[in-house]
């Protein structure tokens, strides 16, 4: 019976050993389990945050191309409507060089009874001197007509005391353009 009693202590023995060992395994894999379940959960919160910031950081990358591609659009617009814009001055320019002697005379008279005053001197661009010559005759206030010519394709430079007034053809088209650009723009861009 010795040895019946100590085979069944250590049954015993053996079978609380392994009902702790059990127990120790079980809750070691609830254990185990709750730190997966955590780390899983972890990871989803993480990778919808993720997913969350990509999805910003693409809208936020589509937006500012979208955005650029607009102002490039746009500055590309305005290129080609101060093209269009020049090209329109530059045509009247070319046609003001294409006024008749009699209407670039008138439009010398006028320039001048605006600007000119008495004793003024007045140097015209050579391809105006016999035009400005009559239209300096028609003033009532006399008028001197410089020996030089004016540094100019058309015109005239005016000469007063203690002022000089650039009264050429690029001048009178450059003060119209400051003037008239945005209504010439209106009638060309609506």
């Amino acid at each position: 019976m010795g040895n019946e009693s100590a085979v069944n202590l250590i049954d015993r023995i053996l079978a609380d050993a392994k009902e702790a060992a059990d127990k120790i395994l079980a809750d070691a894999e609830a254990s185990c389990s709750g730190i997966r379940e955590s780390r899983d959960a972890e990871i989803a919160k993480k990778a919808e945050q993720t997913q969350k910031e990509r999805e910003q950081q693409i809208t936020v990358i589509k937006n500012g191309c979208r955005t650029r591609a607009e102002l490039d659009g746009r500055k590309e617009t305005l290129r080609a409507k101060r093209t269009l814009l020049d090209g329109v001055f530059s045509g009247a320019y070319e046609r003001m060089l294409a006024l008749p002697l009699d209407k670039r005379e008138a439009l010398f008279f006028s320039i001048l009874q605006k600007e000119a005053k008495a004793n003024d001197t007045v140097a015209p661009a050579k391809a105006d001197r016999g035009v400005l010559k009559q239209a300096i005759a028609r003033l009532p206030f006399s008028v001197r007509l410089s020996d030089a010519d004016a540094n100019a394709e058309a015109g005239f430079i005016l000469y007063g005391d203690g002022y000089e007034k650039d009264c050429s053809m690029k001048a009178i088209l450059r003060e119209l353009r400051d003037a008239e650009e945005t209504n010439v723009a209106k009638i060309l861009f609506r």
